[in-house]
């Protein structure tokens, strides 16, 4: 009899969980996220004078994939397709920590080295890799940001320079020359940095986010692989992943979003910018990837959740994180530990997508939220309210039945 009533209190708590389980985020839970979404993303639409723009969520918890949106349409769901800009470093970083895993690459070793078992360098002995300081940078520091390497992207070139894009952003000034649908290298990028000398601090001195870093980290993973990065990307993460929606644009001509996506916007200055298509070549190892919400949090999960991409040793590695600058908070090897309730990720901004992908180890918790606005007037107040969604509907998902 003791065994028996043992097997039936057994039997009922097994069967609680697991009706739990099922029922987990109840709707009444999913009702209120929803609200939230709803609430953030009539905030958004009031400060862009009712543009139609939306917040899209999309949580990965226990096996269960759950997608809120507001703004846009009901029918494109989770698969819409948006830039996820700087959340594109997650998959450079992976390449070179995979890498390192592998025996192909050693990350505190100065970029001037001999890649192991080969003659070659990390990068070449010419004039446009002549980079200040080159001999003390590791592959560490430009995954962490610390190597000092000046960044093109987000600054525009020093006006003493003697170049004649000499106080201008190098990338709008060639595509002013060019036309929009010129195709940038890693080489041309670096060259920029190289030729006029220039640099924020010395290796190791500081924390400076630097595109360009990556830039040089995206060139060392083409000099070793032998492979373009977009291919080695689809080759070691895209395709055995099955993320069949994910894909890295490699030229100036491939800027349009395949559908289902809608138009962003821009605030600038008050006014209203309405952006289609846009080139990203000269973001590629750093801002260039088109995702979805789904595929994105696919992307998170397998990268901090599992030992699938990086082996135990490694992924510890990349989640160690050092205090970085204020906007940053704590930064890893390519990944952004901050704020600390959000566990492990990067955020994305450009023109015109604002997003932030997340994984939670104590919860197992995966979530990617972005909008179509960027208000450049405000970014500090409109990237604070999409963390404020995810702390709310975080606060929703932990109610205690």
């Amino acid at each position: 009899m003791k065994n028996l009533l043992h097997f039936v209190l057994f039997a009922l708590l097994f069967s609680c969980d697991s009706d739990n389980d099922r029922d987990y985020p109840n709707s009444q839970q999913k009702a209120q996220i929803q609200q939230s979404v709803d609430k953030f993303t009539a905030a958004l639409q009031s400060q862009m004078a009712d543009q139609p723009i939306g917040i899209g969520l999309y949580v990965l918890e226990k096996g269960e994939g759950m997608y809120f949106s507001s703004g846009f349409p009901e029918e494109y769901g989770e698969n819409i397709n948006f830039r996820i800009a700087s959340n594109s470093k997650t998959f450079t970083a992976a390449s070179i920590l995979k890498m390192h895993q592998e025996g192909l690459l050693d990350i505190d070793h100065p970029i001037t080295n001999n890649i192991p078992n080969s003659t070659k360098t990390y990068i070449p002995d010419t004039p446009e890799f002549d980079l200040p300081y080159k001999s003390e940078i590791t592959i560490r520091q430009l995954l962490q940001h610390r190597s000092g390497v000046f960044d093109v992207t987000n600054s525009p070139i020093p006006p003493d320079a003697d170049a004649v894009y000499a106080g201008e952003y190098y990338i709008d000034y060639v595509k002013d020359q060019l036309g929009e649908d010129y195709t940038f290298t890693f080489e041309e990028l670096i060259s920029i940095v190289a030729t006029n000398k220039l640099s924020d601090f010395k290796p190791g001195e500081d924390f400076h986010y630097s595109n360009t870093g990556y830039n040089v980290l995206g060139y060392i993973v083409e000099n070793i692989s032998g492979l373009r990065l977009h291919e080695y990307l689809e080759t070691n993460f895209f395709n055995p992943l099955q993320l069949n929606n994910t894909y890295s644009p490699h030229l100036g001509t491939d800027n349009q979003l395949p559908s289902p996506y809608t138009y962003s916007y821009v605030k600038l200055d008050g006014d209203y910018i309405t952006i289609d298509k846009d080139n990203v070549t000269g973001n590629i190892s750093e801002g260039q990837i088109i995702s979805n919400p789904k595929e994105l949090a696919l992307w998170g999960k397998a990268l901090y959740g599992t030992n699938d991409i990086l082996d135990e040793n490694t992924l510890a590695m990349m989640l160690e994180a050092l205090p970085a600058d204020e906007s940053h908070g704590f930064y890893g090897l390519g990944v952004q530990a901050y704020p600390v309730e959000l566990g492990y990720g990067h955020d994305g901004a450009h023109l015109a997508y604002l997003s932030t992908m997340r994984y939670i180890p104590e919860k197992d918790r995966t979530f990617v939220i972005f909008t179509n606005h960027l208000n450049v007037d405000n970014f500090i107040e409109e990237a604070t309210m999409l963390y404020d969604v995810l702390f709310e509907s975080m606060d929703i998902l932990d109610q205690v039945e």
